[in-house]
């Protein structure tokens, strides 16, 4: 075990660079002027000038992603180009919000795409798992835009029972409850596809099990049903069911963004919005690495996870 982690880990290292560099020649990629766009249209060209030789733009761009790419291994950042504040503090609270959001949404997946997959196998064709399996088709093919819009609509405007907007009571801030109250629709808008995908592959895997020979034999010796389904056929298909969550991590991560501006929450998702929108460079880059990060992280447990149980099943 010791040697697969150190394994994994060094193969984080070409990964990661190679993300960097996609992450920071993408974003000069796009047309316009950083400086100008900061400065505004009317600007001077000496002013102009002037701001891209602070910001170093003037530099050849693999110069400018050799200096980042040193500031980046000594945990610097850079500062924000709009907000002129460090990337990396203003990104602090902004992680620290975006993954509360997301272990919700990851606890709604864990739990409904379990529980879906376990009764759908176990009713394999008939009504209960046609209805499962109608829902999660209708939720992978639902975009998180619009489901949160939907959900905002009915039961925040229409209904009003959820907040609109926000992470806490803007006048009264509350606790831990108060959080999950905010965090409810947004954490469904995010979870959505990701519990259809998880209940659809776990499903797979446990219709899986219950075929193979082995199953036979142990129903054949009078073992009984429900024994049967919820440990021999829920342990075998275990592995997969903790790979493909692991998987969804990262995509939570991401597509949390959608639900962070629809739903005002105050995490990386919202502040990587506010930075295309300002050409904000430094901010961009810096969100845009934290979730190419969250995604290597997350394959990396799911890897270990499945790992450790298939060590515990030998």
């Amino acid at each position: 075990m010791p040697r697969f982690v150190l394994m994994r880990l060094l193969q984080m290292i070409p990964v990661m660079l190679g993300v960097s560099f996609v992450v920071f020649i993408s974003v000069y990629l796009v047309p316009g002027d950083v400086a100008r766009t900061v400065l505004g249209q009317q600007a001077s060209d000496t002013a102009v000038q002037a701001l891209r030789e602070e910001l170093g733009l003037n530099r050849p761009l693999l110069v400018q992603y050799g200096i980042w790419l040193w500031d980046l291994l000594h945990f610097d950042l850079g500062f924000s180009i709009s907000q002129r504040v460090s990337v990396s503090t203003l990104l602090g609270e902004k992680i620290l919000n975006s993954l509360i959001l997301m272990g919700f949404s990851l606890f709604l997946v864990i739990t409904l795409s379990f529980t879906l997959s376990v009764y759908s196998a176990t009713h394999f064709r008939k009504i209960g798992d046609r209805l499962a399996i109608f829902g999660t088709l209708v939720m992978a093919s639902a975009p998180t835009f619009w489901l949160g819009i939907l959900l905002l609509y009915v039961f925040s405007i229409k209904f009003p029972f959820f907040p609109t907007s926000g992470m806490h009571n803007f006048y009264n801030p509350g606790g831990f409850w108060e959080v999950v109250h905010h965090a409810t629709l947004p954490a469904i808008a995010t979870a959505a596809s990701s519990i259809a995908i998880v209940t659809r592959v776990t499903r797979s895997a446990m219709i899986d099990v219950i075929t193979k020979t082995y199953m036979t034999a142990l129903r054949s010796r009078g073992i009984r049903r429900r024994r049967l389904n919820y440990v021999h056929m829920v342990r075998n298909a275990l592995p997969s069911f903790v790979n493909i969550s692991g998987l969804q991590v990262g995509y939570l991560f991401g597509s949390a963004i959608f639900s962070e501006i629809i739903f005002n929450w105050p995490g990386i998702g919202l502040q990587l919005y506010d930075a295309i929108l300002q050409r904000d460079v430094p901010m961009i880059q810096g969100c845009s690495l934290v979730i190419a990060l969250m995604f290597v992280i997350s394959n990396f447990l799911s890897d270990y996870i499945v790992r450790s149980l298939d060590a515990i099943k030998r």
